[in-house]
């Protein structure tokens, strides 16, 4: 197995378990997990210990940080003035290590300004050649820039949000409503709360970029 791949863990909500994180670990064959600042507290209460904690230290308890360098953890530590938030910084921290993919947890809930800001970190993400998605309870959010298909996802709810002002000759198989080379634009709604149906759903752009959020409903 190629070390390539991340898990990064946020200081937002975690809606997850120890169980279901232990499982997206394995399953995304992820090789560092990494916490976010405040993430380490996160990571202290499932018993789960990070390869690296990165950011300012502004949010992770002492009891946290003390029991990690215990353990050998690495600690970046930046300034708590910076142009960057700590989530920018550990994307950073995985370019420079050449990894391929990004999972982000964590990334929603909590200031609205932070979770807006972990939303465009994905086209950040990408700029840097690396795959990225944000995975919550029931939810995966990631961008499209070409084709993406969904196997195994019918009655996933899936809704698609124009990052570019407009998005030209989308085509959508496999779902409720589908499309065939039209344009969306980023101040209107058509992408919201579709329906995928069939065993696979294809969503094909021929220019711009579409957020995608794919939900289980339960």
């Amino acid at each position: 197995m190629v070390d390539n791949k991340a898990l990064l863990v946020l200081n937002g909500e975690l809606d997850m378990n120890e169980k279901e994180i232990k499982k997206l670990i394995t399953d995304d064959q992820i090789n560092y997990v990494i916490a976010v600042d405040g993430g380490a507290d996160k990571l202290r209460e499932l018993d789960i210990v990070p390869y690296s904690i990165i950011g300012d230290l502004d949010s992770i308890s002492e009891h946290t940080k003390k029991f990690f360098v215990d353990q050998g953890v690495e600690i970046k530590k930046y300034p708590v003035e910076k142009d960057q938030t700590d989530s920018e910084l550990a994307v950073d921290y995985c370019v420079d290590k050449s990894l391929k993919k990004v999972v982000l947890i964590a990334a929603l809930g909590g200031r609205i300004d932070q979770e807006l800001a972990n939303l465009n970190l994905l086209e950040y993400i990408i700029t840097h050649q690396l795959e990225g998605k944000i995975i919550a309870k029931n939810i995966e959010i990631a961008l499209i820039t070409g084709f993406k298909a969904f196997q195994g996802k019918e009655n996933y709810r899936l809704s698609l949000i124009p990052q570019t002002k407009i998005v030209k000759d989308v085509s959508i198989k496999g779902c409720k409503y589908n499309l065939r080379n039209k344009d969306l634009f980023r101040h209107k709604t058509r992408g919201i709360s579709n329906l995928i149906t069939e065993k696979k759903a294809e969503i094909s752009l021929e220019e711009g970029s579409l957020l995608y959020i794919l939900e289980k409903i339960t």
